[in-house]
């Protein structure tokens, strides 16, 4: 029996092609060998003596058709996953979860059944249908499974960029760059731009930091006016009077600031449109290697993709002392 997309009753955690399975010989339950070695014995040993058996109830729950505990929509008997939203389906989680949606798939007591501003913003999907093609073989649905977190707004946005060539301005992109790749998992062009965005800050840094040493009395007393009183006629009088270097080391951090300004709104015009590009490229590439390897396309879905959580927040503390870096050091000199 194939029990991939199945769960370990022990663990909970679902079996994969390569993970070694052991049998109970009594009632046919599937352990991960190490969990029914921690155990000592079927995880329904007192069962056993009712007539417990594990594949007899299988075919039972066969015959009931899953309801999503997330979405609430209707599945085939034989799914592991809601095709519309992704979320892992059981049948005991099918159970609780029958009285609390009508026959509409929307919860009860809500009214909102059939309102598709309800569909479009709470919906899992955002109203897009999980059969949608999106291209090269990718639906919504395995999108959705991929994606993860935020998949309304990233479903509804490549539903749009597919069908109208029309994207959206992404402000987490643009504030973020390079981190929010990597927090993508776009690891390749997350750590180019990141590389850029550390290359500007340390070259930033250090003008402002040791640059002032290179500077005459003259200018640097010009220069100090030109700020004290935030005048931007004194600060250009200041240049007037500056050598190549002095101009270098001042007009510099503000180049860098425009190129900075810059790539905020490229990327956050262009990032949807290449995160498209990239889950479809990945998915892709998941489900051949699933088929090679015999493994459900299904199950694989949901243990890749999503998002770096942990790298995301250590750039966000780096940011953070890169940007303050000039106050701390010229605090020590």
């Amino acid at each position: 029996m194939d029990y991939i997309g199945y769960k370990c009753p022990v663990c909970n955690k679902y079996f994969h092609a390569d993970d070694d399975v052991v049998v109970c010989p009594e009632c046919g339950t599937p352990h991960h060998r190490e969990c029914y070695e921690q155990t000592g014995h079927c995880i329904y040993e007192d069962r056993h003596a009712s007539g417990f058996d594990y594949q007899k109830d299988d075919e039972d729950a066969k015959d009931q058709p899953k309801r999503c505990p997330s979405c609430g929509k209707e599945n085939d008997a034989n799914s592991f996953f809601c095709n519309q939203c992704g979320a892992p389906l059981s049948a005991d989680h099918n159970n609780d979860q029958q009285s609390s949606y009508n026959e509409d798939g929307f919860p009860r007591g809500t009214g909102q059944a059939g309102n598709p501003f309800y569909a479009t913003f709470n919906d899992p999907m955002g109203g897009v249908p999980s059969d949608t093609d999106f291209g090269d073989g990718i639906t919504a649905g395995e999108t959705a499974k991929y994606v993860k977190q935020n998949t309304p707004y990233f479903i509804r946005v490549f539903s749009n960029i597919k069908n109208f060539n029309k994207s959206k301005f992404n402000f987490a992109a643009a504030l973020f760059r390079g981190g929010y790749m990597l927090y993508r998992k776009m690891y390749l062009p997350g750590a180019i731009i990141t590389t850029i965005q550390l290359l500007m800050t340390f070259a930033s840094t250090y003008l402002q930091v040791f640059g002032y040493k290179y500077f005459s009395d003259e200018f640097a007393k010009l220069y100090d006016q030109a700020w004290s009183y935030y005048s931007f006629g004194g600060l250009m009088s200041a240049l007037g009077h500056a050598n190549s270097t002095e101009f270098f080391i001042v007009v510099t951090p503000f180049i860098i600031s425009l190129v900075n300004i810059v790539m905020m709104i490229v990327i956050g015009i262009c990032f949807n449109k290449m995160y498209m590009n990239h889950c479809k490229k990945q998915i892709t590439l998941i489900k051949a290697e699933a088929e090679k390897n015999g493994e459900n396309p299904e199950t694989i879905l949901q243990t890749k993709g999503g998002v770096n959580i942990g790298l995301a927040v250590s750039l966000l503390i780096t940011s953070i002392l890169l940007n303050y870096l000039p106050n701390i050091i010229l605090g020590l000199t």
